[in-house]
């Protein structure tokens, strides 16, 4: 959990100071492979819990998921920004009929890393109400 907790921020300001530099030319292979990586432990983590029985847990790993997802849209580009509209107004709506609820106890969380979740979880909310 632990892990996945680090690799999704790490992955948002790898977006953010990536965004910030003069890197020539990115790799789009690279990218599809770190890409299809998160997602894949990100489904088995998720399907752990389920199979585990800890429903909430796997509901707030899929929250956390949008969270990342969410900050990571509005830290693009400004021209991928605005294709990428549709799908910020799709994830506000959602979170608008299904508000945030933070029941989950999220093993092996350490007080930064819960500390860390939350903070992405007010940025995504800031980000999400400010969209119009």
């Amino acid at each position: 959990m632990r892990y996945l907790v680090t690799m999704l921020f790490v992955l948002v300001v790898l977006i953010g100071c990536s965004r910030k530099s003069d890197i020539p030319q990115r790799d789009p292979q690279r990218d599809i492979l770190l890409h299809a990586q998160s997602d894949a432990l990100e489904a088995k983590i998720v399907l752990t819990e389920l199979r585990d029985g800890r429903l909430t847990n796997a509901l707030e790993l899929l929250e956390m998921q949008i969270d990342t997802s969410v900050i990571m849209i509005d830290h693009s580009l400004s021209k991928e920004r605005e294709a990428a509209l549709g799908t910020l107004r799709s994830l506000k709506a959602y979170r608008e009929a299904h508000p945030r609820q933070r029941e989950a106890v999220i093993q092996d969380a350490d007080k930064e890393d819960a500390e860390a979740m939350i903070q992405a979880s007010q940025e995504a909310s800031r980000i999400l109400s400010d969209l119009k």
